[in-house]
């Protein structure tokens, strides 16, 4: 975890940065690393980038996955990487730690359910004694979880033995090879669990959709899981970018879901995940375009679910006003 010095000195700089940039704020961003969350929504911000859309504002830009929560710390903290696209949670956690994070936009509403070989799970009272197997204890998954199991008269920690992987496919895999019954598993793993166990002559199920359940308790059936985040400094320095991540995204995700197929193959392309997987989990995902600013209200509930239950994964707080931007 960052320090609370190495987040202050890094807003710091930034602030240094922008007073020194001002009189370039016309000119292109060069050599810009954008980050992307290895998780299927990432796919319409790769998409901008690969059709041209941000070639204006930010020639020669490049694209990588990051893969666990430190990795995208220090290109953060480094200046390296502004503009990236993460679980909602961890652009707030780190504005709410002195680090200028702003939340453009949402681009996944939500990616959990209980999948099951268990034909007698139906909802989530039905876990009631039974085992399940986590993964990311005490992050967001397992927070939703958490949630929604309490607002269904359920202890989790004393009503059902739950158990933790170390990651989604982790417990895809415990599940296809019927070490485990249940699980709570994100997309694709879920598509992957479900798929590999047919292989083996098993049969898995989505039991319960945790954007469903949700929608039960909070109003909608969707969760505001990730999104598209950038630093302050990449604000104040290139509007132009802005402006084309404004002009460029719902088109970018409107050709994601018309053209699955090829969407497919560009996530394999550059993101490490096989065609056919990425494609059929994409049914899955919720994918959307939709402004931070518009999500406020839905973004502050899912945010005060998660400050019930670990208020030090937020950072202590709900982000301030600032934080939500226009898409």
């Amino acid at each position: 975890m960052l320090t609370r010095r190495r987040l202050l000195a890094c807003g710091a700089a930034g602030a240094a940065t922008l007073a020194l940039g001002r009189p370039s704020l016309a000119r292109p961003v060069e050599g810009l690393e954008i980050l992307g969350a290895p998780n299927a929504s990432t796919i319409v911000l790769v998409r901008l980038l690969e059709s041209g859309g941000l070639a204006a504002a930010a020639p020669g830009a490049s694209f990588r996955l990051w893969r666990d929560a430190d990795e995208l710390r220090a290109g953060l903290v480094s200046g390296r990487s502004r503009l990236i696209t993460t679980p909602t949670h961890v652009p707030a956690n780190l504005a709410n730690r002195g680090l200028p994070m702003r939340l453009l936009c949402v681009l996944s509403m939500g990616h959990l359910s209980i999948v099951t070989a268990d034909e007698g799970i139906g909802a989530l009272a039905d876990l009631r004694g039974r085992p399940v197997v986590g993964f990311f204890r005490n992050d967001m998954p397992d927070l939703v979880f958490r949630t929604l199991v309490r607002r269904a008269g359920l202890d989790p920690d004393r009503d059902m033995t739950l158990t933790y992987a170390q990651t989604a496919m982790e417990a895809a895999q415990m599940l296809a090879a019927g070490r485990a019954a249940t699980a709570i598993l994100s997309e694709p793993s879920a598509t992957a669990a479900i798929a590999m166990a047919q292989q083996q002559g098993r049969t898995l199920r989505r039991a319960v959709s945790l954007q469903a359940e949700w929608g039960r308790h909070f109003g909608r059936p969707r969760i505001p899981m990730a999104g598209v985040a950038l630093h302050q400094s990449l604000i104040d320095e290139a509007p132009a970018l802005v402006a084309a991540l404004r002009a460029g995204l719902v088109p970018a995700k409107d050709w994601v879901l018309t053209n699955r197929g090829e969407a497919a193959a560009l996530a394999e392309r550059t993101m490490a995940t096989k065609a056919p997987l990425f494609e059929r989990s994409l049914a899955h995902f919720n994918v959307d375009a939709v402004s931070a600013r518009a999500l406020k209200d839905e973004l502050e509930t899912f945010y005060g679910a998660i400050l019930a239950l670990s208020p030090e994964a937020l950072g202590g707080r709900l982000p301030d006003d600032a934080f939500y931007l226009d898409l």
